[in-house]
């Protein structure tokens, strides 16, 4: 099993469409089945679709998660919501198809959205609390001497 991110762009040769002209979407990253790698997958989704919007006209862009003949898109939602749901380490297929089971969600298409505030980025580092950051220490400037 594996996090993929696959595109299509306007500016790619027609050998990029399917008979009928319907775009096939182009592998452009793959990702291992863990946390880490979804949230590298996210990164390159986000990095992708930057560059698709800079060069401007139609485009496609989206994680999915493959595991031999099974595909499942996931929605930028679905993606941040297992994000959090994931366990450290790696992960099989059975518990990713269990997260994706209770409701068929679908994007046609990718939608612009407003950037994620700060608090819900999903963070590089997990933060860790030390118990010393919670003393507040007054500082005091004598400018007498």
């Amino acid at each position: 099993m594996q996090f993929v991110v696959r595109y299509w762009s306007a500016h790619l040769p027609d050998e990029h469409r399917e008979v009928d002209g319907t775009p096939r979407l182009v592998d452009y990253s793959t990702h291992p089945p863990s946390k880490l790698g979804l949230h590298n997958a996210l990164l390159s989704l986000h990095d992708r679709i930057e560059i698709l919007e800079a060069h401007g006209g139609r485009y496609e862009c989206k994680v999915f998660v493959v595991d031999g003949d099974s595909v499942q898109m996931l929605t930028p939602e679905m993606a941040t919501e297992l994000f959090y749901r994931l366990p450290d380490g790696e992960v099989k297929w059975t518990y990713i198809r269990q997260f994706l089971l209770p409701l068929e969600r679908h994007s046609p298409h990718p939608v612009a959205e407003e950037p994620p505030s700060h608090e819900r980025q999903l963070q590089l580092f997990e933060y860790t609390h030390v118990p010393g950051d919670d003393v507040v220490a007054s500082h005091h400037l004598d400018i007498d001497v």
